[in-house]
């Protein structure tokens, strides 16, 4: 009898770690998700935010598809682990890239695009993210900007 108890011990020791891991690993992996995707999206924001105020100051060129020279826009007084986006290839599981710049007749940008893609899909985001001159924020399934549509 002693010896019985003991397996229905074990094994109903086994079934409740398994019942609370069944519970605790997808929130935590979802609360990381969910967090990665706010941090792209705050990214982009930003990044529109950088984007106008760099045409504002050079008005003969408009907007720019060089992340380098947005950098030397970030206010001095900030931290510069907030507009890290900015400093290193992929930030909280997001890849931020500018393209799709077009100048008017007079060669001044009037058009770019700011995407944020997730690094490793499904792990550090499901959606890509993206915005454009006009500062819409959108959102692209399957990982894709090209997909894009109104948040």
């Amino acid at each position: 009898m002693n010896g019985r108890l003991r397996v229905l011990v074990i094994i109903g020791s086994v079934i409740l770690v398994l019942i609370v891991a069944a519970i605790w690993i997808p929130h935590n992996m979802v609360s990381r998700v969910a967090h990665d995707e706010v941090s792209a999206v705050n990214g982009l924001r930003e990044l529109t935010s950088l984007e106008t105020r760099y045409a504002t100051e050079h008005p003969s060129k408009g907007f720019t598809c060089d992340l380098a020279l947005l950098k030397t826009e970030v206010p001095s007084n900030r931290d510069p682990t907030h507009d890290g986006f900015l400093f290193s290839d992929a930030f909280e599981g997001y890849k931020f890239s500018l393209t799709g710049c077009e100048a008017d007749a007079e060669g001044v940008v009037v058009r770019y695009k700011a995407t944020a893609v997730p690094v490793s899909p499904g792990k550090t985001g499901v959606r890509a993210f993206c915005t454009d001159q006009t500062g819409e924020l959108r959102f692209g399934v399957s990982e894709s900007p090209e997909t894009c549509r109104p948040l």
